[in-house]
């Protein structure tokens, strides 16, 4: 995944026209209580904050990405597994995404994992610059009437270049996954309540509030009439649009007025994140300054949607029968030296067969091939490893990659060969999430442990086998000699086993045997990665582990990565607490009624503050800022800064009419005539303070577009939810922005006495 950090105001809200792209048949309604469900449903969520869920905390991935535990497609994938359809969620989407992250080469919809049978994603508020609607006509110190509507018509405009671009990702989806592909678009709410909400600057006005309510509509609008003609014209991928996001939101938007949050909303206001309903019904939150965060979905928003799914699509009908046994990746680790062609062209010239016995056992499935030889210093043909092919469903290719193998080199004094390094050569290969993985050697000759040159050891190979979620790795000893205690010692660790071939022709039957063997085993599966703050409690997720034969009958822990299990629960979900900084992965075993066993691994990040910023190089050490802002560059994170430097009124002659306006609208511009300094302690009926070497007669281009001048958004504080302010620091918060002529400089208003209003008029 590429790192698509954004301007901390390109990213404010990456929002509005929203997709969830799901493959599958037409869907069921979900039962009272289904029944488990063998086969395993692949979701893979892609496109910008809205899915990736900046703004819901818990976050996890890529730096950047506001990936979190809390979206609402991990409360779907939740809801799926509580039914008993197993669910397991692959997160691509990003904060910032435009369209083009998911359409360019080596983007989004590039790493679908080709098992996949739902596909989520929302996208084109960043297309339409819908950060800037949110800053020119919501925040204090940036809104201006005239900037909000040319923001907003130029949205409106743009909304023909995202539909066609919604059908390009939906064309390119359509052309990676199989047909009986299905598609859900969710709409998304308005960002504002109906509340008047109209913006003045020297007595010309904007209805803002009803401007932007108007363009969500304007977007509803587009996504049905993009569906239904989809549907017309694709019948192999068809998509379902849920268009009551805006009515189920309806009266939980943001409030527009800075003085006012909304008691009962669903969307983070300014400086705030991951509101929760309380008690009374209304909404509290946790303390944000972190800028993109504001107008996302809050915890309540994400639970909102994650129902509204529940309710229209229910449990996807998978394309594949219920009786498969999952998804699998193979890797032949062929013995490439001179002894073993008879044995590499026996399972070469059966490799359609296997083929097409795994595929009736298994609901997805893939092969590859890597040979090894032995150490170059034992003859000038010998190779430690290599990949002949890379994942892949073509018998063809397999076949075309067994051609090319050279049985030659080894050691003609010794009998050993470098089995160590064709496996961890297996491991390293792109391996699927979720899918039960083989690494199958077949060879004559047993590993050197220590293996020259690499150090690798039957107990380093099955660390990094335990670390891939895990990789078990079988044995076919084809003459006896494979067959080493060190060798077992690997296989046994990893879950897997070694039978011997009397002669090549048994080559094929083992191989089935070795893959029936896995594919029999339970399901085992943690929905991390994680990252934790030491000592504190999180939540860990196995629910879509499950039996293939019977039920679960143990579940075991390993929180350390050690291989050592050292707590049982009765619960696929548990909450556990790390003491102690710590960054590796954590283990999962679980037993079915036969007594077969599958385990599972994940990444966790413990760190001393929460987040995965380094502390050396952490600006807030002691305090979780996923999003390290420093507004004032001095530093100092903004979430742990007494004083982040953010200015404290709004623009010149700029008012909310009916809320700060005074009470004759027809405000007139100032005079070009020098006035005296405004007091330090103005009145709420007093003219704007200037900042020291800014004009208040220059603060718009010719243009007109303040949105040049302005640096990075700042944001009102207010709320119930708040803390108190300093004494000597007001509350409310605005941006102040220099002359079109002079470079853009931060300054500050003067401080107001605590309890006082700035003037707005």
């Amino acid at each position: 995944m590429q790192s698509q950090v954004k301007n901390t105001i390109t990213n404010l809200l990456t929002v509005t026209l929203s997709l969830i792209v799901a493959t599958a048949l037409p869907m069921a309604a979900p039962p009272a209580k289904a029944e488990v469900i063998t086969n395993t449903l692949h979701i893979t969520l892609l496109g910008d904050s809205y899915s990736a869920g900046t703004g819901a905390g818990s976050y996890y991935g890529d730096e950047g990405s506001y990936r979190s535990h809390n979206n609402w497609a991990h409360k779907y994938v939740d809801w799926l597994n509580d039914q008993g359809a197993p669910a397991i969620l692959t997160n691509l989407a990003f904060n910032g995404g435009v369209t083009n992250d998911l359409l360019k080469d080596r983007g989004q919809i590039s790493q679908i994992p080709t098992d996949t049978d739902v596909v989520m994603f929302t996208i084109g508020g960043n297309d339409v610059h819908f950060s800037d609607i949110v800053k020119q006509c919501f925040t204090l110190g940036i809104r201006d009437p005239e900037t909000c509507k040319q923001k907003v018509d130029a949205a409106n405009s743009g909304l023909a270049d995202v539909r066609t671009h919604t059908e390009e990702i939906l064309q390119k989806i359509d052309d990676k996954l199989p047909d009986g592909a299905q598609v859900i678009l969710v709409g998304y709410p308005r960002l504002a309540t109906d509340n008047e909400y109209i913006l003045s600057e020297w007595g010309s006005t904007y209805d803002a509030g009803t401007g932007v309510r108007g363009l969500s509509d304007a977007a509803r609008t587009v996504q049905s009439e993009l569906v239904n003609n989809w549907n017309a014209a694709h019948p192999g991928l068809k998509v379902t649009y849920i268009d009551g996001v805006i009515d189920a939101f309806s009266e939980h938007e943001p409030d527009p007025s800075v003085r006012n949050k909304n008691d009962y909303r669903w969307l983070n206001e300014f400086f705030e994140t991951e509101g929760v309903e309380g008690e009374d019904g209304k909404t509290t939150s946790k303390p944000s300054k972190d800028t993109n965060v504001f107008y996302h979905p809050n915890l309540i928003g994400h639970a909102k949607i994650a129902e509204l799914i529940q309710a229209k699509v229910g449990i996807p009908n998978s394309v594949r029968p219920q009786d498969l046994k999952g998804t699998v990746d193979i890797v032949f680790v062929m013995d490439s030296t001179g002894s073993m062609q008879d044995d590499a062209t026996a399972a070469r010239n059966n490799i359609r067969s296997i083929m097409e016995q795994t595929s009736k056992r298994s609901s997805s499935y893939r092969f590859a091939l890597v040979d090894y030889k032995d150490h170059p210093q034992f003859d000038p043909n010998n190779y430690l490893a290599r990949t002949d092919v890379d994942f892949t469903t073509d018998p063809a290719a397999i076949e075309q990659g067994f051609d090319s193998l050279t049985f030659e080199g080894g050691n003609l004094f010794n009998t050993n060969a470098t089995v160590y390094s064709g496996t961890m050569q297996a491991l390293g290969l792109k391996w699927r999430d979720g899918a039960k993985k083989i690494a199958l050697v077949i060879g004559d000759a047993p590993p050197r442990d220590p293996e020259p040159g690499t150090g690798y050891t039957a107990e380093s190979v099955a660390k990094a086998a335990y670390d891939v979620d895990p990789v078990s790795v079988y044995g076919i000893n084809t003459n006896g000699a494979l067959n080493s205690t060190e060798f077992q010692s690997l296989v046994s660790q990893s879950g897997g086993t070694i039978t011997d071939a009397a002669s090549p022709d048994e080559i094929t039957g083992l191989i089935n045997q070795a893959i029936d063997a896995e594919l029999n085993k339970p399901f085992a599966w943690i929905q991390g990665p994680y990252v934790a703050k030491a000592g504190e409690a999180i939540e860990i997720d196995a629910a879509a582990s499950h039996a293939t034969k019977g039920e679960l009958t143990r579940i075991e822990w390993d929180f350390n990565g050690d291989g050592t299990y050292e707590e049982t629960s009765t619960s696929t979900r548990i909450h556990h607490t790390f003491t102690e900084v710590y960054s590796g992965v954590i283990g999962l075993r679980v037993t079915q009624t036969d007594g077969q066993t599958a385990t599972a691994t994940t990444r966790v990040d413990v760190t001393d503050d929460g987040d995965i910023t380094p502390h050396e190089s952490d600006n807030c050490p002691d305090v979780n800022n996923y999003g390290q802002s420093d507004y004032d560059g001095d530093g100092i994170g903004d979430d742990c800064d007494a004083d982040p430097g953010f200015p404290t009124q709004d623009l010149p002659g700029v008012c909310v009419v009916g809320e700060t306006c005074s009470n004759n609208p027809s405000n007139t511009p100032p005079s070009t005539t020098p006035t005296p300094s405004p007091s330090a302690d103005p009145s709420s009926d007093s003219a704007p303070a200037t900042p020291t070497g800014a004009d208040s007669s220059s603060t718009r281009g010719q243009d007109g577009d303040r949105a040049a001048e302005a640096e990075t958004a700042l944001f009102t504080q207010t709320g119930q939810a708040w803390p108190a302010p300093e004494p000597t620091q007001t509350s409310r918060w605005m941006l102040a922005t220099a002359p079109p002529a002079a470079p853009a400089v931060r300054q500050r208003y003067t401080s107001l006495p605590q309890g006082a209003e700035p003037s707005m008029t």
